[in-house]
């Protein structure tokens, strides 16, 4: 693989949250075969991977015996993994987890100077056709290959994951869990310190997305770790959606999958609505991101685009505004309703946004719902087991 190239890799973030540990030449050759995946795959294939991107110091017999070596550990690798609704390939609401093997194949070839291996197809869903999901994360190549330490690699996938907020806050117990670092690896936490953050400090600065970290505390004990770290630019919340031909790129760059954009293009060609309510949409969704009431944008902007419940909205302001208050008490009488889950509210106040730097945080997560949810109308009610905050009516339909 050519180290210059702009090549992107991308992963479920399932995977990027799934529990495994690499060796060094597994790691290598885990990116070597993510690097040869295509966006448009829709099966794996077997791939030759030279010896040359996986050994960098071949003095000696012994690098092709750890290589071969290593091959024979990947026919045993597993993933601890999430699994995914099997239509949408989204996570559940109830999450499950299961053991699966990485690999379908991996073997040295003496006679090619590489190792041939495949992926499983029981990880497809985690790797292959991930627009449709619209939960996945990409990254460059260039900047995966500066990377030399398997549990650098993984903390940078995790901080990606969150690029568009710049900052991730983890328990020092999930992160253990995730790197597969078992508990009497590092018992101590300053050596945990400094064998896996300082590490992954050090060689993710010289990435796209470099990092400090604060420590929180419970009691004397160290509980989590907050990462910070610049927001990228390319957060999809950013993006300014064109009233021309180009809308469909600019949906599937903010992260609606092709097949979300296909039924978007046939209610345009049926006139349901017309390219101007897209706009629309996109700016509403975006204001509630920044507010924190939305943890994923490109799921509100599809629901609204798919139900067209925001229509009546954009017909009114496309309206004078004379007629528009004739009409507005009328609309105003059929509001759907506008419903949280808590766990996702809890999550978002852990991990705040960019409208955390504009908006003075509310010391404790009981006060921030009363603040920003309970003041505003919303009520706490239980729905399959799950808390919810309900707010029957809103102007824009999103709260």
């Amino acid at each position: 693989m050519d180290p210059a190239s702009d090549k992107r890799i991308a992963q479920h973030n399932a995977l990027i949250n799934a529990r495994f540990s690499f060796v060094p030449l597994q790691m290598r050759l885990f990116v070597a075969l993510l690097s040869r995946i295509d966006f448009e795959d829709i099966d794996f294939k077997e791939h030759f991977i030279p010896l040359d991107e996986l050994v960098f110091d071949r003095r000696g017999g012994s690098a092709y015996e750890q290589v071969d070596e290593m091959c024979k550990g990947l026919a045993s690798f597993t993933l601890y993994i999430e699994e995914l609704e099997e239509k949408t390939r989204r996570r559940g609401r109830k999450p499950s987890y299961t053991y699966i093997p990485l690999m379908a194949e991996a073997g040295y070839r003496a006679d090619l100077g590489g190792v041939t291996a495949s992926f499983n197809p029981k990880i497809m869903p985690y790797l292959l056709q991930l627009r449709e999901s619209g939960n996945f994360t990409t990254a460059e190549i260039q900047q995966v290959l500066k990377l030399k330490s398997p549990q650098s690699l993984r903390i940078y996938w995790l901080l990606k994951e969150y690029a568009d907020f710049g900052r991730r806050t983890i328990s020092v117990e999930e992160l253990r869990f995730v790197l597969g670092i078992e508990e009497n690896e590092y018992p101590r936490f300053s050596n945990f310190k400094a064998r896996v953050l300082n590490k992954a400090q050090s060689e993710i600065s010289g990435t796209d997305i470099p990092f400090t970290y604060e420590l929180e505390r419970e009691g004397k004990t160290v509980a989590r770790i907050k990462f910070l770290f610049r927001q990228l630019a390319s957060s999809a919340t950013k993006k300014t959606l064109p009233v021309d031909t180009e809308w469909a790129e600019a949906l599937l760059q903010i992260g609606l999958s092709q097949r979300s954009i296909i039924s978007i293009a046939t209610q345009l060609e049926n006139d349901e609505y017309d390219v101007g309510y897209i706009a629309f949409v996109v700016r509403i969704v975006e204001s509630q991101f920044r507010k924190g009431k939305i943890k994923k944008p490109a799921g509100a902007i599809y629901k609204a685009l798919a139900e067209k419940y925001l229509l009546e909205d954009y017909v009114l302001a496309s309206k004078p505004r004379s007629q528009v208050k004739k009409e507005l008490p009328k609309a105003m009488e059929r509001q759907p309703e506008v419903a949280f889950r808590l766990s996702e509210v809890r999550q978002m106040y852990d991990n705040p946004g960019p409208y955390a730097q504009r908006r003075k945080r509310a010391p404790s997560f009981e006060e921030h719902v009363q603040e920003v949810y309970y003041n505003e109308g919303f009520e706490k009610v239980q729905r399959e087991g799950e808390d919810w905050l309900v707010k029957a009516s809103s102007k824009s339909g999103l709260g």
